[in-house]
């Protein structure tokens, strides 16, 4: 059997009639770019301590096949059906720590259902709107706040617990933090290692947070990253 043929018994069966594979393939172009508009807004925009760069790359992919199953399931209800059975049994195994993260990768599927569904320019305006929309407002409230920092602190626990430390070291860094958010404690035999999110902080008052670390964790040593540089 050759191409052309392979391409006639396609094309006999009602789901590969239906198919508009020039439209398909506007659709998919359309995807494309918007997905990567998407990605290249969170890179620049978003305030997510994780590999921005290396989770933006999902975006296109995620809009893609989604608009590729939206475009192949319209035409068959059959096919609808048998999504439904398919999706309730993947799970997804990594975990999603920043609420932003999330509503990034709706935004993604979005782009994909729309334009899968034929509805590009409506898809188009309003993803646009709605980037646009976010990015002023980070602008706005990147100016008006400190900046959020990752906070490490190494010291020797000496006889006092591990509860007693972290207890104290948040009670420091919430003095010059408007927010404190543990997100990595490590205890091994004396050795006390936290990483902590602080958010609104004060650059003035970063001086004033090590000295009061030190001084509930005496010899310990105080590392203080911005967010901005681990992109």
């Amino acid at each position: 059997m050759n191409w052309s043929q392979l391409f006639d018994s396609l094309s006999g069966d009602s789901t590969f009639q239906n198919l508009d594979l020039p439209r398909i393939f506007v659709n998919l172009a359309v995807a494309l770019v918007l997905s990567q508009i998407l990605a290249w807004h969170y890179v620049r925009f978003s305030r997510v301590l994780s590999n921005k760069v290396k989770f933006a790359r999902v975006f296109v992919f995620v809009a893609a096949t989604t608009m590729l199953v939206i475009s192949v399931v319209q035409t068959s209800l059959a096919l609808s059906l048998g999504l439904v059975g398919a999706l309730s049994i993947i799970r997804f195994r990594t975990p999603i720590k920043e609420p932003e993260e999330l509503a990034y990768l709706f935004l993604a599927v979005a782009i994909g259902v729309g334009v899968g569904a034929n509805e590009g320019i409506i898809t188009t305006v309003v993803v646009l709107t709605i980037l646009l929309y976010l990015g002023i407002a980070g602008r706005k409230s990147s100016g008006a706040l400190p900046p959020r920092v990752m906070l490490h602190v190494s010291c020797q626990l000496d006889g006092t617990d591990a509860d007693t430390a972290l207890r104290q070291l948040q009670e420091a860094s919430a003095e010059s933090a408007g927010g404190v958010d543990l997100r990595r404690l490590d205890v091994e035999g004396s050795t006390f290692n936290a990483n902590l999110v602080l958010d609104r902080l004060d650059p003035g008052k970063m001086g004033s947070l090590v000295g009061s670390i030190q001084k509930a964790l005496p010899g310990s040593a105080v590392s203080i990253v911005e967010a901005g540089s681990l992109d």
